[in-house]
């Protein structure tokens, strides 16, 4: 199997993982269905895994590019191009090896949580979306990769919609803004907590509600429970409070690193990059910043506490900007980190 087989294959699995929806709405009857995209999602597991198997071999140890034919093997030239290409093949590879490790934890995983007797459906469901964000970013990735080693164009790939990912971004931002600060007495905790209550509430009307991570839904759902009975039960006491909100706080906290998405590092990188050459690599600079650079940094809220600071005071003078457009695009380009999580489940 060759290169043209592999991508033609990766493109086949992208097509039927792009075709599996996998949003389950967690608080109805209908969660039933999660047991029903196991199967599916196994089996695109591995059959991922198996692709990725398939071009570890391809692009191996053995898989080094022949110098030019003009270039003498031994020249400086050609001992260089070897060098160069046995260390894009190992790129190649170890980011092969890493993805299969990935795609093998969510396939253990979904597998146990799927076998055990008292199901949980939530958990399930959880677990198979999981699994195929993470086989769909495994192989973009890996495509990507391949491309270029090959030093071909590659396929441009959609990760998501981004005005979705977007949307959702200023969602967790202003819940997080609504959560700021700390209510110090029990009158200003209750009214503090309602107001909160009114904002998850409406989460949950909106369009985008059902492309928010489960997981997110289901903790919205079940910290939204939690302040109600303490809202409206005969001993509300304090110190519980005060718990609801140290809770809501490090959930909003989390919310915010919605970021991480894919298809919002794509565009978050593409935005600062441009409005880095706009304001700072022209010359004459610009002697403020337009209105309309301006209006697209509101979709930068929620990325960065210093830019969301110059975002809403819409600060004119260019130089402003420098430190933490530099500080953001410096942050896009690291690898990404683990996400933290926050257990309210069995509260």
């Amino acid at each position: 199997m060759g290169f043209s087989e592999i991508a033609q294959e990766i493109d086949d699995l992208l097509r039927q993982v792009e075709n599996a929806d996998v949003r389950v709405p967690e608080d109805s009857a209908l969660i039933s269905i999660a047991i029903d995209l196991v199967p599916v999602v196994i089996t695109q597991l591995r059959r991922g895994m198996a692709l990725l198997e398939r071009v570890e071999a391809f692009y191996g140890p053995e898989r080094v590019e022949a110098p030019p034919q003009e270039d003498d093997p031994f020249s400086l030239k050609g001992i260089g191009f070897l060098i160069s290409s046995e260390f894009a093949a190992r790129d190649l590879t170890d980011l092969v090896f890493f993805a299969r490790t990935e795609l093998r934890q969510c396939l253990s995983l979904l597998v146990a949580t799927s076998h055990r007797t008292n199901l949980d459906l939530e958990t399930v469901a959880s677990h198979c979306e999981a699994g195929t964000r993470r086989l769909r970013k495994a192989l973009v990735s890996v495509e990507s990769a391949m491309y270029e080693f090959e030093q071909r164009e590659a396929p441009r790939r959609k990760w998501f919609d981004v005005e979705v990912s977007l949307q959702i971004r200023k969602l967790y931002w202003n819940l997080r803004r609504e959560t700021l600060g700390r209510p110090t007495e029990d009158k200003r905790m209750a009214e503090r907590l309602r107001s909160v209550v009114y904002r998850l509430v409406a989460f949950r009307e909106l369009s985008v509600y059902p492309f928010l991570r489960i997981d997110d839904r289901i903790q919205l759902r079940h910290l939204l429970k939690r302040i109600l009975e303490w809202l409206y039960g005969s001993d509300r006491s304090e110190q519980e409070g005060k718990r609801l909100w140290q809770d809501l706080v490090s959930f909003a906290g989390i919310l915010v690193q919605v970021s991480q998405r894919q298809e919002l590092q794509d565009h978050d990188r593409d935005m600062v990059a441009r409005a880095y050459r706009r304001l700072f690599r022209r010359t004459p600079p610009p002697a403020e910043v337009p209105d309309d650079l301006l209006d697209d940094f509101d979709n930068l809220l929620g990325l960065d506490d210093g830019l969301d600071q110059l975002i809403l005071a819409r600060i004119k003078p260019p130089f402003a900007w420098r430190e933490a457009l530099i500080r953001v695009r410096d942050q896009l380009n690291r690898p990404e980190e683990s996400v933290a999580s926050l257990d309210l489940l069995s509260e």
